[in-house]
C-alpha cells in the first residue's frame, strides 16, 4: 500500500495513545514528554521549553532540500468537560473513546479531538516516508486557557515562513482570520447571615442545554445556563424576596454553560415555585432546537445561612447585566460574528463568588468596549474586575501562495472547490503572526462537532481525508 493508504492507521493509533494521557490545560507535561520521546525515536530533533511547548524539526526528504521549510502546528491541551453523572478524573483518567460507524466520541466527556487530531497528524507525518520539505512541528500548551504556550514560544527558533495550523473544525474550509479575545474575572464579595425560621429552602436545577464552543457556536442562538438562571431569579424576585444560599454554574469560560444550580431561601413557597415555572416556560418557548432538552426543576433543600435579600438581588442583577451572546456582525465577511461575550462560569469562593466572562472580537476597540461593559455591570455591586489572557485577532487576507496551494490541492484531490473563511473563535495564528509578521498561514481541520462539550464528535472519514490533504500539500509545497 502507498503511504496515503497506510498512514491513517498511524494517525488513529497516535490519537489513541494521546487520549490515554491526561492533558487538560496546565497539565500537559506528560503529553509533551510523549511527543518529544516519539519524535526522537523517529530520528527527529525535539526541544521542550519551560512552557512545555515541544518544537520538533525533521530534515527535508531527498529531492526536497531546496524547498522552503514549512511548519505544522497544533496544541496539546484539551477542554475538560464531563456530564454531571459521569465519574471521570481529568488529572488521572484516560479518555474513553467510543466509535459508532463513522463517528468517534467519548464516554460522557469531551473527546479532545480539539486539538488531538493535530498532534496525531504531526506524529504520523514524522513517522512516514511521505516526501516533504524540511519540517518544523510545533506542539503548544494552554491554548484553551489563553494561548499561553504560544505566548511563551521563542519564535526565533522557527525558520519556516509557511504555517499549516491544524486547529480548525470544518472540512473544505481554510481559516485565514480569527477573533481576538479576553477573559474578565469578577470577584463578588458576600457574607452570609442566618436564615429565618419561617423560610423554605429550595434547589433550582437548570440543565439539558446543548452548550458548545463559546466562539464557534455563539451564533447558533444556544442559551447559556448562568444567564438563563439569572433571568429566572430576577423575574421571581419581583414576586417574592430571595436569599441566595449558593450559585454554581458552568465549568469553562470558553464553553457555553450547559447547567446551573442555585439553592435559595424564600418565604412565599407557592409564589416562588409558580414564578420559576412560568419564566422557565417562557424561556423554553424561545429556544432553538439545539436546546430542546432544557429543563428547570425545583426540589426541597436544606441550609442555615444565605446572603441578605439586598446582596442576593445585587448578585442576580449583576449576572443579568453582564454581556452574553452576539454583540455585532462582521462588516467584511457576511454571516461572521464580529463581537460576542460568554458568561461562562460562576463558582463559590472564600470571599463570595468568582465569575468569568469570555469576550471575543475581530476589532480591538470592541474588545475594549466589552471589558468596559463587564466593569459597568459589576460596578453597582462593588465587585472587583480584572482582565487577562488577552490575545490579538488575525486579520482577514485572501490570495496568499499557501492559500492558493491549499485550494488547488483540495480541488485536485476531491474534485470540488474549497473555500477560505474567517472564524469567530481564537487561534494561535494571531499571536504567531505578531511574532513572525511575514508568516503565510492557513488553519485547517476535519469535521468536529460540539467542541468544548461532552457531545464532541469527530468524523473518522473526514480525518482520513484531512490526512490525505496534508500529505498532498506537503508533497507539493
Amino acid at each position: 500500500m502507498t503511504y496515503s493508504e497506510l498512514e491513517p492507521k498511524k494517525v488513529f493509533s497516535y490519537f489513541k495513545q494521546l487520549s490515554d494521557i491526561p492533558r487538560g490545560s496546565g497539565n500537559e507535561a506528560a503529553a509533551a514528554r510523549f511527543v518529544a520521546r516519539t519524535a526522537e525515536n523517529l530520528g527527529c530533533s525535539a526541544v521542550i521549553d519551560e512552557a512545555n511547548n515541544v518544537f520538533v524539526t525533521a530534515p527535508a526528504s531527498a529531492g526536497y532540500e531546496d524547498h522552503a521549510p514549512i511548519m505544522l502546528q497544533g496544541h496539546l491541551d484539551m477542554v475538560c468537560e464531563a456530564n454531571r453523572d459521569t465519574v471521570h478524573d481529568f488529572m488521572t483518567d484516560p479518555i474513553k473513546l467510543v466509535l459508532n460507524s463513522d463517528i468517534l466520541s467519548a464516554d460522557g466527556t469531551t473527546l479532545g479531538a480539539d486539538n488531538g487530531v493535530a498532534v496525531a497528524i504531526m506524529l504520523a507525518v514524522l513517522d512516514s516516508d511521505l516526501p516533504h520539505p524540511a519540517l518544523e512541528c510545533l506542539f503548544t500548551t494552554e491554548e484553551e486557557t489563553g494561548l499561553n504556550g504560544m505566548r511563551s514560544f521563542d519564535a526565533s527558533l522557527a525558520k519556516s515562513r509557511r504555517l499549516i495550523n491544524l486547529d480548525s473544525a470544518g472540512e473544505g474550509e481554510a481559516t485565514v482570520s480569527c477573533a481576538g479575545g479576553v477573559r474578565s474575572h469578577i470577584s463578588f464579595s458576600a457574607d452570609c447571615e442566618p436564615i429565618e425560621n419561617d423560610s423554605n429552602i429550595y434547589t433550582i436545577t437548570l440543565n439539558g442545554l446543548a452548550g458548545g464552543h463559546s466562539g464557534e457556536d455563539i451564533h447558533l442562538g444556544r442559551i447559556g445556563a448562568v444567564s438563563a438562571m439569572a433571568r429566572i431569579l430576577y423575574t421571581v424576585s419581583k414576586s417574592t424576596d430571595i436569599r441566595i444560599v449558593s450559585f454554581d454554574g458552568g465549568s469553562r469560560d470558553n464553553a457555553i454553560p450547559r447547567e446551573c444550580f442555585v439553592v435559595a431561601a424564600v418565604k412565599k413557597s407557592n409564589v416562588f415555585i409558580s414564578a420559576v415555572s412560568a419564566e422557565a416556560d417562557k424561556i423554553k418557548a424561545e429556544l432553538t432546537p439545539d436546546d430542546c432538552n432544557f429543563k428547570v426543576t425545583v426540589t426541597p433543600s436544606e441550609a442555615s445561612e444565605a446572603l441578605s435579600v439586598k446582596r442576593s438581588l445585587e448578585l442576580i442583577a449583576m449576572l443579568r447585566n453582564l454581556p452574553n451572546g452576539v454583540y455585532g456582525m462582521s462588516r467584511q465577511v457576511p454571516g461572521l460574528v464580529e463581537t460576542s461575550s460568554n458568561l461562562g462560569v460562576i463558582k463559590p469562593s472564600a470571599e463570595g463568588y468568582d465569575i468569568t466572562v469570555s469576550s471575543r472580537s475581530s476589532v480591538e476597540s470592541k474588545l475594549d468596549d466589552m471589558e468596559m461593559r463587564v466593569e459597568c455591570a459589576a460596578l453597582p455591586s462593588g465587585s472587583s474586575v480584572t482582565h487577562n489572557s488577552r490575545y490579538p485577532g488575525w486579520d482577514y487576507l485572501e490570495g496568499s501562495p499557501l492559500q492558493q496551494l491549499y485550494l488547488e490541492t483540495y480541488k485536485n484531490l476531491f474534485g470540488k472547490e474549497a473555500k477560505v473563511i474567517g472564524i469567530h473563535a481564537g487561534l494561535e495564528c494571531g499571536l504567531l503572526k505578531g511574532k513572525l509578521p511575514d508568516m503565510d498561514m492557513i488553519s485547517i481541520g476535519p469535521d468536529i462537532r460540539n467542541l468544548h462539550s461532552p457531545d464532541e464528535t469527530l468524523s473518522v472519514s473526514s480525518l482520513e481525508r484531512l490526512w490525505n490533504l496534508v500529505c498532498s500539500i506537503l508533497r507539493n509545497a
